[in-house]
């Protein structure tokens, strides 16, 4: 049998000179006295065991779970897989799913049987009490250090202060702190509140001008709107670079309110809309120009900007084309599909239309890898029976597995191509809803901005000397601009 050895050792351990080789060679021997063969070690050096759940050790051997590529995990104690009840108790599920099991070593548990499992979920219990209690001291020397006039939780963020250990209005700094929020839900850019704070005079507390980052941390700061965030953040780690702690380990406690809670949940909605968008964006290579990799000559040619001449240009067709005159073709030719909803509709329905194909492509499909999963277990059913000789189910059976294997294979295929189809439209959709706005102020975007727009909405440019066809995303319409001899561009559909 394939096992797996799973080693975690916190920074404590360390320290008492427990390291992961000590708790790999505990599990290796195990394996070698039960004739296993151990071929996967997953290690979690230096991290804590109150959650492990999102480690990528922990995911990949939660994969190699699913995959069969492992049947048991072997560790040392139950502490080293996780403190956490909730999530010891969903790694037992998962490993009773895929039909796998767990060895502990330190407490003898093995989950293949009912009482192993059992006591599985008792010491795991044991673990979450006593981590709940560790919280409930922490809790309650919060309330000691105010008593004893000592602060809680921190330096107080602008527009505060701490009096008598408890956070009060700063009477010069409250002020500002609103209007950042008024500022930033009018202009909606972090860069544009800075900018006006500045120019207005306002300074931090450290005396430093504003930057946009200082601006999204104390819009996104919840004591604004009354509530105060503590013990909150522990030591950085690897895994863990921002140090933040589980969220059922906050401490939230009233304080005074400098802005509405409508005021401040309309600006983090901006900012997660924001972070959002930011997160689908691919960096853009600064080499790379507005429709490097898009744009082709008649003979599908990738067409490429030379610098000195300012021009896309084919070395093997010698087609050319001005960089600037491409940019405001495209424009154009956004601009008209968006004005038009004739061309709009168009493209929507078309959009559904592939769609429902596909989908029913990939419905038909799972309809034939049904039948044919069918006919493998009657022919199983007859071989059993004696129906069939040995050599001629095998002949029968390995052409139906064949069938099979090639259908699941273009199923995935089908569908993966079904959530492009789908992701290409709604990111269409996504420009369509801003455009009438966007493309009047084309010239106002800088370059990562256009070059999201060509991602989004373009799959290929062709260019034959005289016709501009831009084929949009997915099965968006072909429209073409000619150009007449003097290079200006007529707009066609």
């Amino acid at each position: 049998m394939n096992v797996g050895i799973y080693v975690r050792v916190s920074i404590i351990d360390k320290k008492n000179q427990e390291s992961p080789e000590i708790h790999e060679n505990r599990g290796r021997k195990y394996a070698e006295l039960k004739g296993w063969n151990v071929t996967k070690v997953y290690t979690l050096p230096s991290i804590s065991g109150k959650s492990t759940i999102n480690h990528s050790e922990t995911k990949r051997m939660l994969e190699d779970i699913k995959s069969g590529t492992i049947q048991t995990l072997i560790f040392s104690k139950l502490a080293r897989l996780a403190r956490n009840t909730e999530e010891l108790i969903y790694y037992s599920n998962y490993f009773q799913k895929y039909e796998a099991n767990m060895v502990s070593l330190g407490e003898h548990i093995d989950t293949s049987t009912a009482s192993g499992r059992l006591f599985y979920t008792m010491i795991g219990a044991m673990g979450q009490w006593e981590r709940e209690n560790n919280l409930e001291r922490i809790m309650a020397s919060i309330e000691t250090r105010r008593e004893m006039g000592k602060v809680v939780g921190g330096i107080a963020s602008h527009g505060y202060k701490i009096e008598n250990s408890y956070l009060v209005i700063n009477e010069e700094e409250a002020p500002v702190r609103k209007l950042i929020y008024e500022l930033f839900l009018e202009h909606k850019r972090r860069t544009t509140v800075a900018r006006i704070l500045n120019e207005r005079g306002y300074r931090t507390r450290l005396n430093k001008k504003w930057t946009d980052m200082t601006v999204k941390r104390l819009i996104k700061n919840s004591d604004a709107k009354g509530i105060r965030k503590s013990n909150f953040r522990g030591k950085r780690t690897p895994e863990n670079p921002s140090g933040l702690k589980p969220k059922s380990e906050w401490i939230f406690d009233p304080c005074p309110v400098i802005v509405s809670e409508d005021l401040w949940e309309s600006c983090n909605a901006i900012l997660r809309e924001q972070e959002e968008k930011s997160n689908q964006r691919k960096p853009l290579n600064q080499r790379v120009h507005l429709f490097t990799s898009y744009l082709y000559c008649q003979n599908n040619h990738k067409m490429s900007l030379v610098t000195k001449t300012n021009k896309y240009t084919c070395v093997q067709c010698k087609q050319r084309i001005d960089k600037d005159d491409l940019e405001e073709i495209f424009k154009t030719r956004l601009e008209q599909f968006i004005i038009s909803e004739e061309e709009v509709n168009k493209y929507s329905q078309s959009s559904n239309e592939e769609i429902q194909l596909k989908k029913d492509e990939i419905e038909f499909a799972e309809n034939k890898a049904k039948k044919v999963d069918e006919k493998m277990d009657r022919l199983l059913t007859l071989n059993i029976e004696g129906e069939i000789p040995v050599k001629g189910f095998k002949k029968h059976y390995e052409q139906l597995l064949e069938q099979k294997d090639q259908i699941e294979l273009n199923i995935q295929t089908l569908q993966r191509e079904l959530q492009e189809m789908l992701e290409a439209k709604s990111s269409f959709s996504e420009v369509l809803h801003q455009s009438k706005d966007l493309y009047s102020k084309w010239h106002t975007l800088d370059r990562p901005e256009k070059r999201y727009i060509v991602q989004s909405v373009v799959n290929r440019i062709e260019f034959d000397g005289k016709n501009i066809n831009f084929n949009l995303k997915q099965i968006a319409p072909l429209s073409s601009l000619e150009l007449s001899q003097n290079a200006q561009h007529n707009g066609t559909t």
